[in-house]
C-alpha cells in the first residue's frame, strides 16, 4: 500500500478505479479491506481512496487518535494526491470523520454520503462498544467477542448458515492487520470525545443518509432523528441489511451511493 508520511501518521491508502474521486472512510475497528464487497462495483464510476484510519489497519500514529486528527489526514491526503474536491462516503465513525472534515474543509468535499452513521450518539452503541471492549481486555478469545460483536453488525438470516458465520469468524481471527485491543480502545474514546450532533445543520452540502433496516446499532429512526436539521439530505433505508450495510446488500449498496453521486 503507498503511504503518506505526514506529521505525526503514516497514513497507508489504497486507490483504484477511474473518474470522480471518492473517498471511503472505514468505522470502529475497520480499516480498508471493510470495502471489499462494493469496492469493485463503485470503481466501475469512480476513482476509489481507500485509506486506513488511525488506530486500525497499517496506518501508524505516534499522535493522538481523535475524530479531528482523521479529518485532518484526510484532508492532507486529498493534497497529497493533487485532488482539489473529492465525493466522500463514510461508514459509522467514518461517516462522523466525513463530516468533521466537510465542516473543517467544505470546499474540499462535492457530495457527501452517510452509510450507518449517525449525528448523536445513542447511549445502547456506546454500550455495545464498551461491552466488547471489556471482553477483549478481560482476554476472551477473539472467536467469542467477534462472535458477539457480530450479532450487532450483520442481518438476522446471516445467522442461518452456521457454516457462512463459522467461515466469516475464520476470516476475520486470521487478518493480518486486526486491530489490537489497545487500539480499539483509542478509537472508541475518539468517539465518545466528539460531538457530532451540531453539524448536520451546519453542512451545506447534498448528503446521502444510508441506513439498514435491521441495524440495531443506529436504527434508521434514530438516524432520522439526529439529521432533522439537514438543510440537503436524503435518507434511504436498505431492505434486509443491518449496520455493515454494505456486507449486508452490496449490489443494493453500491446502486444507491452510484445514483446518489451521480445525479445531475
Amino acid at each position: 500500500m503507498p503511504v503518506l508520511n505526514a506529521d505525526d501518521v503514516a497514513l497507508h491508502y489504497k486507490t483504484a478505479g477511474d473518474g470522480p474521486p471518492l473517498l471511503l472512510i472505514p468505522g470502529l475497528a475497520s480499516d480498508h479491506a471493510s470495502w471489499g464487497p462494493v469496492a469493485p462495483l463503485l470503481s466501475k464510476n469512480f476513482a476509489l481512496i481507500t485509506p486506513d484510519n488511525r488506530g486500525a489497519g497499517q496506518t501508524k500514529t505516534t499522535g493522538p487518535v481523535t475524530i479531528e486528527a482523521m479529518a485532518r489526514d484526510y484532508i492532507a491526503l486529498l493534497d497529497h494526491l493533487n485532488i482539489a474536491q473529492a465525493h466522500v462516503l463514510g461508514h459509522s465513525m467514518g461517516g462522523v470523520i466525513a463530516m468533521a472534515l466537510t465542516h473543517m474543509a467544505p470546499e474540499r468535499v462535492d457530495r457527501l454520503v452517510l452509510a450507518a452513521s449517525c449525528a448523536k450518539r445513542p447511549a445502547r452503541a456506546i454500550s455495545v462498544v464498551d461491552t466488547i471492549l471489556a471482553l477483549r481486555e478481560a482476554g476472551v478469545s477473539d472467536e467469542l467477542w467477534l462472535r458477539s460483536f457480530f450479532h450487532w453488525l450483520f442481518r438476522p438470516d446471516f445467522f442461518d448458515n452456521k457454516n457462512a458465520v463459522d467461515a466469516s469468524i475464520a476470516l476475520a481471527m486470521a487478518y493480518p492487520h486486526a486491530q489490537s485491543a489497545e487500539n480499539m480502545r483509542r478509537q472508541i474514546d475518539a468517539i465518545r470525545a466528539y460531538d457530532s450532533s451540531a453539524l448536520p445543520a451546519k453542512i451545506d452540502k447534498d448528503m446521502l443518509i444510508l441506513t439498514g433496516a435491521h441495524d440495531l446499532m443506529f436504527a434508521p429512526a434514530e438516524v432520522a432523528e439526529s439529521f432533522a436539521d439537514a438543510r440537503h439530505a436524503e435518507h434511504r433505508t436498505l431492505a434486509g441489511a443491518a449496520h455493515s450495510l454494505h456486507w449486508d446488500r452490496p449490489a443494493d449498496f453500491a446502486c444507491n451511493v452510484i445514483a446518489f453521486l451521480c445525479a445531475d
